[in-house]
Parts: C-alpha cells; sequence; structure tokens
C-alpha cells in the first residue's frame, strides 16, 4: 500500500509540475507548427520567438510551479533561480533539470523557513526573506551549473539515445506494453509530460516533429473499449459509454475510460493491441507532432501535426480505435453482469459522519480534466452556494477539505493528504450511484408527494400534452429541472409508460436522471381518461426517482391503488385531498 502510494505520489508530482503550464505548450506548439519554415504560415521574424520559449520560458515555468507547489512564491522564485544553472550549463532544453532543481530548491527555501520560524527578530523579516532566498537561491545555481547541469545534461543524451535507438530497431510499438497499464494506473500524466514531454520536444527541435508526442495522446485505444461497451456493454457502463466516448474523444480526458478498464483488467490488452498498431502505422508513416498535445483530443492531436501530416494522424486514431474496438468486443461480450453500479456497492461509500460539511473536494492526479468536469456538474446538481465544491490534484487537497470524492485507486493519498476527510469513492465522474447517495445526503430532504402536486379534472387531448403537464408540475414542486421533461418524452418514445388499470407512470431516461433534485411524484386526474397506445390512462402519476427509488415508488403504488374501489374513486374525485390521502405513505 505504501509504495502504490509513493507511486501515485511520484506521479502527482511530476503532472502538478507541467499540467498548468499546458497553454505555454500548447502556445510554443502552435508558433512553431505555424512560423518554422517548413509550417504553415512560414514566417522567418515570428519563428525567432520559438527557442527563447523552448529554452528559456518552458523550463522556468515549469521550475516556478514546482518550487511554488511545495513553498509558495518564496519556493517559486528559488525553483526558477535554481533552473538558470541547469540551463547555462547547458545547450539542450534543461526540462528534466527543471523539473528536478525546481521541487529540490522549494523544498530547501521550505525547510529554511521552518528551522527559523519565531527565531526572526521584529523588523528583520523582509531582510531575512529576502538574503535568504538570495544566498540559497545563487548556492542552488551554482549547484545546477557545476553538478546538476551536467547529469542532467548526460541523462538528458541517454534517454535520447535510447529513443533512437528503439526507433532505428523498429521495436518502438512495445512501449505499448508499458504506456497503456501505466496509464490505467493513472500515471498518464506523469508518463506523458514527465517522461515523453521532454524527450519529444528535445527529438522535434532536430527533425522539426516528434513520434513521442503521439503515444501516450492518442485517444484511439480508450476511444475503441468505450465503443465496445456501448454496443455490448450492461447496466450503468452501457448506458454511460456513450457520453464518455465523447469526453474522450472531443474532450481529451483520458481518465474517463480508466474505470472501465479496471472493472474488466483484461480489457488491456484491447488498448495495447490498439495502441501498438497505431505506433506502428506512424512509424511506417514517418508521423508525428511538432509539441506535446494536450489535452489528447482529436483537436489537438490535428493542431499539433505538421502541415502535410493531418490525415496521418487521424488515420493512426481510427486504426488504434478499429483494433481496440473489435478485441474489446470479444471481452466484453464474455463479461458477467457486473456493472459500474454493482462494483460501486462493493466499496466503502460515504458514511454520513460529516454532516454538515462546507468544503468538498473532487480529486484526480493532475487536479484539472475528469475532477474539474466532476466538480462543475456536482456543482450545478447540488446548487447550494453556502458549500464550495471545487478541484484538486490528489497530492494538493486543501487540509481543510471535509468530503474528497475521488477514484479508488487515489483513496490511500486523499487519506494520507487529509485524514479527518470522508472518503466518497466513485467509478466515474460523470454518472455514479455514490454522487446520487452523497447529493441525497447534501440536499434538504423533500416529500415525496405534496399536496399541490396533485390536479383533478383535467382536459388534455393527447398524451403528448399530457405528459408535459404532469412534468411541469415536477419542475413547479423542486423535483426536477426543466430538462427532465424532454426525458420524460424519450422515454416514452421507446415504449409507453401505461402499465395497466387506467394508469400511465411517465418519467424520465437514464440519461435525464442527473437533472432529478429530489425524489418526488406528481398526480393528474384525467376523468374522460387519455388515449396511450389504445388505452385509456386516467390517472398520470409523473416519477422523479434518484437511485432505483422510483422502482420502489411503482411498488408502493401498485399496493396502494389494488382496491378497485378505491382506484375508481381516485380516478373519478374531484377532491385532490383524498387522492393525497390514498397516496401520502409512498416512500
Amino acid at each position: 500500500m505504501k509504495v502504490s502510494r509513493h507511486i501515485q505520489s511520484f506521479g502527482s508530482t511530476l503532472s502538478a509540475m507541467i499540467m498548468p503550464n499546458i497553454g505555454a505548450f500548447i502556445a510554443w506548439g502552435l508558433i512553431t507548427a505555424l512560423f518554422i519554415p517548413t509550417g504553415w504560415a512560414p514566417h522567418e521574424e515570428l519563428a525567432k520567438l520559438i527557442e527563447p520559449m523552448l529554452y528559456y520560458l518552458l523550463p522556468f515555468l515549469i521550475a516556478y510551479t514546482a518550487g511554488s507547489n511545495i513553498a509558495g512564491v518564496r519556493g517559486g522564485v528559488m525553483g526558477a533561480i535554481a533552473t538558470t544553472g541547469v540551463i547555462a550549463g547547458s545547450d539542450v532544453p534543461m526540462f528534466l533539470g527543471a523539473m528536478v532543481m525546481g521541487p529540490a530548491a522549494g523544498y530547501l527555501i521550505k525547510r529554511f523557513d521552518v528551522a527559523i520560524e519565531g527565531k526572526v527578530k521584529p523588523g528583520f523579516e523582509m531582510l531575512t526573506n529576502n538574503f535568504s532566498v538570495g544566498i540559497l537561491g545563487m548556492i542552488c545555481a551554482i549547484a545546477g551549473f557545476l553538478v546538476i547541469g551536467p547529469i542532467m545534461l548526460t541523462l538528458t543524451h541517454g534517454l535520447n539515445a535510447g529513443v533512437e535507438l528503439v526507433l532505428d530497431k523498429g521495436i518502438l510499438p512495445l512501449i505499448a506494453l508499458f504506456i497503456e497499464p501505466g496509464k490505467v494506473l493513472f500515471l498518464n500524466n506523469a508518463i506523458n509530460h514527465g517522461v515523453l514531454t521532454p524527450l519529444g520536444i528535445e527529438q522535434a527541435r532536430e527533425t522539426g516533429s516528434s513520434i513521442l508526442f503521439l503515444l501516450e495522446t492518442n485517444p484511439g485505444p480508450g476511444l475503441g473499449v468505450l465503443l465496445a461497451y456501448t454496443l455490448f456493454g450492461k447496466g450503468e457502463a452501457k448506458k454511460t459509454a456513450p457520453a464518455s466516448s465523447l469526453i474522450l474523444f472531443l474532450g481529451g480526458i483520458h481518465e474517463i475510460y480508466f474505470p472501465y478498464i479496471l472493472m474488466r483488467p483484461i480489457l488491456i490488452l484491447s488498448t495495447i493491441m490498439g495502441s501498438a498498431s497505431a505506433i506502428i502505422y506512424y512509424q511506417f508513416a514517418a508521423s508525428g507532432l511538432v509539441s506535446a498535445a494536450s489535452p489528447g483530443s482529436i483537436i489537438s492531436l490535428v493542431a499539433m501535426s505538421p502541415r502535410g501530416t493531418t490525415l496521418h494522424v487521424v488515420i493512426g486514431i481510427v486504426l488504434a480505435t478499429c483494433i481496440s474496438f473489435l478485441t474489446a468486443c470479444f471481452f466484453v461480450r464474455k463479461s458477467t453482469n457486473r456493472t459500474l453500479g454493482e462494483a460501486q456497492k462493493e466499496k466503502d461509500l460515504l458514511k454520513n459522519k460529516v454532516t454538515d460539511p462546507k468544503k468538498i473536494v473532487f480529486a484526480c492526479q493532475a487536479g484539472m480534466g475528469s475532477s474539474a468536469m466532476g466538480a462543475a456538474a456536482f456543482r450545478k446538481r447540488v446548487d447550494q452556494p453556502d458549500l464550495s465544491i471545487t478541484n484538486a490534484a490528489v497530492n494538493a487537497i486543501p487540509p481543510d477539505t471535509d468530503i474528497v470524492v475521488c477514484q479508488a485507486t487515489f483513496v490511500s493519498e486523499a487519506k494520507h493528504r487529509v485524514p479527518s476527510a470522508e472518503i466518497v469513492i466513485i467509478e466515474t465522474f460523470l454518472s455514479d450511484p455514490a454522487l446520487d447517495t452523497l447529493a441525497a445526503h447534501l440536499s434538504p430532504s423533500l416529500p415525496v408527494l405534496k399536496p399541490d402536486m396533485i390536479v383533478v379534472g383535467a382536459k388534455d387531448t393527447n398524451k403528448e400534452d399530457a405528459i408535459q403537464r404532469v412534468g411541469e408540475l415536477l419542475v413547479k414542486g423542486g423535483y426536477v429541472d426543466e430538462p427532465y421533461i424532454a426525458g420524460m418524452f424519450e422515454r416514452e418514445a421507446v415504449t409507453s409508460t401505461y402499465i395497466g388499470m387506467g394508469i400511465a407512470v411517465p418519467h424520465g431516461t437514464q440519461a435525464s436522471r442527473e437533472y432529478i433534485r429530489y425524489s418526488g411524484i406528481a398526480v393528474v386526474q384525467y376523468p374522460e381518461g387519455i388515449d396511450f397506445e389504445g388505452e385509456k390512462a386516467y390517472l398520470l402519476v409523473g416519477i422523479a426517482g434518484t437511485d432505483d427509488t422510483h422502482l420502489d415508488m411503482l411498488s408502493a403504488l401498485s399496493t396502494v391503488l389494488s382496491d378497485e374501489a378505491v382506484l375508481e374513486k381516485v380516478k373519478t374525485t374531484d377532491d385532490p385531498r383524498f387522492i393525497y390521502d390514498q397516496l401520502v405513505h409512498i416512500k
């Protein structure tokens, strides 16, 4: 467990240095793609921006970010000063040097600040702060120039030689055996930005592009698995796979497909085969990107492709998707009935110890992408202004966090960072039973049925108007948001919600469940009946149920109305209170 936590922590540390600076990498990549002599719009003067950004801006940003992650602004300044040493002593972009000197210098100033805490005489604080950074920064810069720089330069040359050897021998596809398993262990950002990006930038500097930028970022392997679940999956996995596919392909959030593989680990073979196939093609076509593509979406990969190679990049994505899909279909169809929701039941869900949380943090490895998406969706769902719902990297969860929402692989690190916080384990940030449980725990309760949710003597002429009316009642009562009504119509288009006995129970689809705020019902009585595919419905009971509570409602409704005399009066009474009294005990 400790080894796993240390690996996760190391991966998160690497990601936390790079991910906040991805915008700068993209800016450099776009300038390179546009203005180099073989670029989309060659421009000799503007191309002069490329080397200063490559040699100075990007390493300094990495070092500053790494240092500030450890010791705030002082750590960031220390990291930048220290990295000057390794840059000055090298003739290659010093990304690896920045990733060493930044955190090392930040840690040094942090230890210094702890050592002198409470020992500085009043009036000397500013002098001490400034000279400590100046003197220690100077020492780090000299050490970087004389010691760390040469070591990093040797390491960089060695790694580049290793990459060239792998490329020359034609065995680069074998790297998929390491990249794909590492990705599903949530080390994707560490692999890409901590290893492949520095090496790729050095290669692109010499040749104009690098295949290394395509190894981890290709969305095809994961997309193939999600498409297999879309066609042949079961339960929650099948329902959420289509939306996950779009988020992966267009948004580049690779973490979205990891739970689908962890649920069925044999599927890692599908992503390995898909990735290896694409790498073989990219080698054959001599394809690469001019800079790191982040996030790994079709949009980013196309944007970073050199002129004349875009089609090859797209073909590689399609090839990886097809190979992964074909092999995944076999495994998914042979899988058991285990679903995302059922897997969740085996985990330790929210224990409801935090009765009045003030801060909820959605955590992932880098604190961007999937966790940001999950926090935004949940913030809208809960809609409590006084409750802070944010996202963060798992190694940077604020100490005052009350509840941490994360995937199982990050639980150990989250508990280590914030021992007092409750941990809610999820499979996916899109739709998860644990999020439903958490939302119900946070939301003030509403009765399943309120007196003003009952209308008698309605006279609509068709079932569409009737469904619209009962849906609007649920919206008015605060049980659902308005888009849920569209889900009710989608559900009705699949099959009629008429259940017999003169009763119809319009309700939304699985996808529309995100618009449910509270479980509840609304009742509209039609004494003359409404046609439901040849059947007369005298009572429409609109249902909004979180989790599977709508099934409990249906069962209770059938029990209450099993008395024919009561049912007949419910269909004809002009007293809404009578209907309320019959149904009020539904839970």
